[in-house]
């Protein structure tokens, strides 16, 4: 099927779809399938309007492949746009099969809006192409208008190389060993060189022994177009936010008389020798000279200290406001732009390349700190890795990863660091780089706490089906790194202009310098958009905890508090006491339980939507009793975090002589998850999604056990858990035997053996059972990582402590864990159980277990609400 068919085959089918889409958002009334029924009709209605460049016409196509995908309930891709071309065919029939088309696409449209990511890929690729007329200058003439027309890649590769030959100085200070790139936002545009400045590090004279204090020495390359800048008509665009106000102008007047020739090993002496202005170079026929006299150009007078790298800084200031953020995230994006993949990009760049310096702003003498790229001038350049190959990568391309992490990072004002992740960002880390900048940027709400447009520059770095989608195949690899280019600019670059330039708008500021936006003294008096109050409205998450201990390690997860009374104003007839606050990006609400069982969860959960009436998921967090082995026998050991597939009610039914009978029928069961919730399971059972997960648990049951204090959520030790045959009773063994637990033919045991330990009763290694997982803990000298099993969970009001009950219930029923609110809460609202294994629901159960059960439930509930994104 050529072009032209397939963009037939589109307008004939969108409409159809569209309103197949609309009519689930009706039944639903989830407004995501209007959403996408909406775009999806008036994109088919613009299709013969949008189509005429070979852009608009890539982008279409991709949607129509992603719809395709959508629409089928097969994942057979032999044949291209296979179920749009079925459903031309029998939308219009009066057949039974179109009723069967009908149902599978609605179907298959539930599953992709609920379940796929590629749902808000092809809501952007659509806002793309519904924009073409304005984004098409933003994509391409953008660069060409006198805005942000950059400059020629290659002048980079000058500038580099020409350093890196006078690289090689025998001087003690090497100057060229830590070089220093200021990094700017000026768009130099409509000049016929390039201007770059530096700062190098001097010997200081006199010398001193002061170890903190460095001698800057500035300078200034300036290197030639080699072309005339062609003058274009005017588009209408964004204003420059900033001009730099020491940026050198077209002063280049008989600039060849004034030029000499840099001798290797002359370089050295010129920084060490020259004091106050600038020094001056300028690159000609690709060859370094100096400037003599040089231009009158002011010095930024930067402080004589060593700077502070860009993840110090953030730890260490105070405070830094959203206007702060916004530029100093614009002024990384775009450098990182301009010299993408060029040796000053050979490795992704970090928080620790990029150096915070301070330099004197305006006439006042007050000092800002402005962003310098550090790096080693090396002797052989390597070629930049612009993507991986792996096909088993979350993320292809590393300096747009590093981008979103060091956006990431300014928007949290806090470097995400991990001995798990190492910098730099090499191929096998990449996946561990990803995972931990997706969860941190998902429960970080950037959106409300510094913009929705850095949220959007963020989400595009993180997403790499752009830079995927606008390659130019057929281009060759250059062509294919220069549209990752204009990817980069429109998706990311371009966000973070307007959020930049809104501030600056906002407080007036015009001409100014860069480093007076961002000092950490700067607190800003307004913001450019306040974080709407929060209503009760707002919080769509609520948990459900029974015990102290569980809310404890709740409560030392929420990212932050609410004390807004309003919030806790009860509605009538809600007895319920609530703690409200935000776990990363959800308004939550815990809800603390006046007991243990369903009735009191029941009760509970019936009327907290009559307060917080936009409940989507509620959790059921805390400690259960776990089955020792699940049915694929994999083992289950104390601390491990069993997820609810599905509740059974194990003391719900009759009890006759000798026997209890369970209800087992359909009307007497609690039934499964709704549609929501089981995609979501879907989801967090796949690999990378438990990777993600498991990485997550780590950083929050550091986080409850540094917030409890006193090793409280710590691992009790391999020693400590012990599992016994179900035969094996827990009752007076040995001499210490009573009457009752001597009689080997009486099934009971006295009442008093329930308050003591195993070790007081003499409870026996005989009857211990070897355990694979401990045994490998103990050989490598580590605690094992808490494993998450998946399936029924048994609820019930009586409290399970008989190994042989328990494997019956279990072989009956594929049960995996047994507590005692989940039935509760089941039926009222979209449920969830997750709790940790503090014992193994037989007689021998005791406490030891259950703060750090309890910690290992609580972190991995948190995990789960980072990928929860309803």
């Amino acid at each position: 099927m050529d072009e032209e068919d397939a963009l037939d085959l589109g307008c004939q089918v969108l409409p159809w779809i569209s309103n197949q889409a609309i009519l689930i958002g009706q039944q639903t009334r989830n407004k995501a399938y209007g959403t996408l029924g909406c775009e999806l009709f008036v994109l088919s209605q613009q299709i013969p309007f949008i189509s005429e460049t070979a852009l608009a016409r890539q982008k279409i196509l991709e949607i129509f492949r992603i719809i395709d995908k959508a629409c089928s309930s097969s994942r057979n891709e032999a044949d291209r746009f296979q179920t749009l071309s079925r459903i031309r065919s029998y939308k219009d029939s009066t057949s039974k099969i179109r009723q069967t088309v009908i149902t599978e696409t609605q179907e298959s449209l539930k599953h992709f809006v609920l379940r796929s990511p590629e749902y808000h890929a092809v809501l952007r690729l659509i806002s793309d192409c519904l924009t073409v007329e304005e984004s098409g200058s933003l994509h391409t003439e953008e660069h060409q208008d006198d805005c942000d027309i950059g400059y020629p890649g290659y002048l980079n590769d000058i500038l580099y190389t020409q350093l890196q030959a006078h690289a090689t100085c025998g001087c003690r200070t090497g100057h060229l060993e830590s070089t220093q790139l200021r990094l700017s936002t000026d768009t130099q545009n409509g000049r016929d060189q390039v201007s770059f400045e530096f700062i190098f590090k001097a010997n200081p004279f006199p010398p001193t022994r002061s170890l903190p204090f460095v001698q800057w020495r500035e300078s200034n390359v300036t290197v030639p177009r080699r072309s005339p800048v062609q003058k274009r008509k005017k588009k209408v665009g964004f204003i420059s936010p900033s001009r730099d106000s020491l940026s050198p102008k077209r002063n280049d007047s008989h600039l060849p008389q004034r030029l000499r020739r840099l001798e290797l090993g002359e370089f050295c002496r010129l920084i060490d020798n020259r004091l106050g202005s600038p020094i001056q170079f300028h690159i000609e026929s690709d060859v370094l000279k100096v400037i003599e006299p040089a231009n009158p150009k002011p010095s930024r007078r930067i402080r004589p200290s060593e700077g502070l790298s860009l993840g110090q800084w953030l730890e260490q200031i105070p405070h830094l406001s959203n206007k702060a953020k916004s530029h100093l995230a614009y002024t990384v994006a775009k450098s990182m732009w301009q010299y993408y993949n060029s040796p000053w990009m050979m490795t992704p760049w970090t928080h620790e390349s990029i150096q915070l310096l301070f330099e004197e702003a305006g006439l006042t003498g007050q000092e800002r700190p402005h962003p310098y790229l550090t790096t080693r001038i090396a002797r052989a350049i390597v070629k930049s890795r612009d993507s991986y190959d792996a096909h088993d990568l979350m993320h292809q391309y590393p300096h747009i990863l590093a981008l979103g992490i060091l956006l990431i990072e300014i928007g949290i004002k806090q470097p995400l660091t991990s001995d798990e992740c190492p910098h730099p960002l090499s191929e096998t880390v990449v996946n561990d780089y990803y995972t931990r900048a997706w969860t941190t940027a998902q429960r970080s709400n950037l959106s409300d706490r510094v913009h929705s447009l850095y949220e959007e520059a963020v989400n595009n770095c993180l997403n790499p089906e752009p830079f995927n989608a606008y390659s130019i195949q057929q281009g060759g690899e250059a062509a294919q790194i220069k549209a990752r280019q204009d990817v980069l600019y429109e998706k990311i670059v371009l966000p973070l202009k307007r959020l930049s330039g809104a501030y600056q708008d906002d407080w007036g500021i015009q001409n100014a310098p860069l480093a007076e936006t961002i000092g950490h003294h700067v607190i800003s008096q307004k913001t450019a958009i306040t974080p709407k109050s929060i209503v009760q409205e707002d919080f769509t998450i609520a948990i459900f905890c029974a015990l102290p201990l569980e809310v404890d390690a709740v409560s030392a997860l929420f990212d932050e508090r609410y004390e807004d009374f309003s919030l806790y104003r009860n509605a009538p007839g809600d007895s319920n006491t609530y703690t409200l606050g935000r776990m990363g990006r959800h308004h939550t609400a815990l809800v603390h339980l006046p007991g243990m069982g369903k009735s009191v969860a029941s009760q509970a959960s019936s009327s907290i939507r009559s307060t917080y009436p936009n409940i989507k998921l509620s959790m059921v967090v805390g400690i259960c009793g776990g089955v020792p082995y699940t049915r694929g026998n994999a083992e289950v050991i104390l601390g491990d975090i069993v997820i609810s597939d599905g509740i059974i009610q194990h003391d719900f039914g009759r009890r006759i002589p000798g026997a209890f009978l369970p209800k087992t029928s359909i009307t007497d069961g609690l039934g499964r998850p709704n549609i929501t919730i089981r995609g979501f399971l879907a989801k967090v059972k796949t690999t990378m999604a438990q990777q993600r997960i498991s990485c997550m648990m780590k950083e929050y049951m550091g986080a409850i056990d540094q917030r409890l204090g006193n090793n409280i959520a710590q691992y009790p030790g391999v020693e400590q858990d012990e599992l016994y045959q179900s035969s094996y009773q827990h009752k007076h063994h040995g001499s210490t035997a009573c009457i009752s637990c001597a009689d080997s033919t009486n099934a009971t045991v006295c009442e008093g053996v329930f308050d003591l330990s195993c070790h007081q009763l003499g409870c026996g290694k005989e009857g211990l059972v070897k355990r694979k997982r401990l045994q490998v803990a103990l050989t490598g000298g580590y605690p094992p990582s808490p494993a998450i099993h998946f399936g029924i969970i048994a609820s019930g009001d009586t409290v399970m402590k008989s190994g042989q009950d328990r494997d019956l219930i279990s072989m009956q029923h594929n049960v995996l864990a047994f507590e005692m609110e989940g039935a509760g809460i089941w039926d009222s609202l979209p449920c969830l159980v997750v709790k940790g294994v503090c014992d193994y629901a037989d007689s021998h159960k005791n406490k030891v277990w259950q703060p750090y059960a309890a910690a290992t439930g609580a972190a991995c509930m948190k995990a789960l609400l980072d990928e929860w994104t309803f």
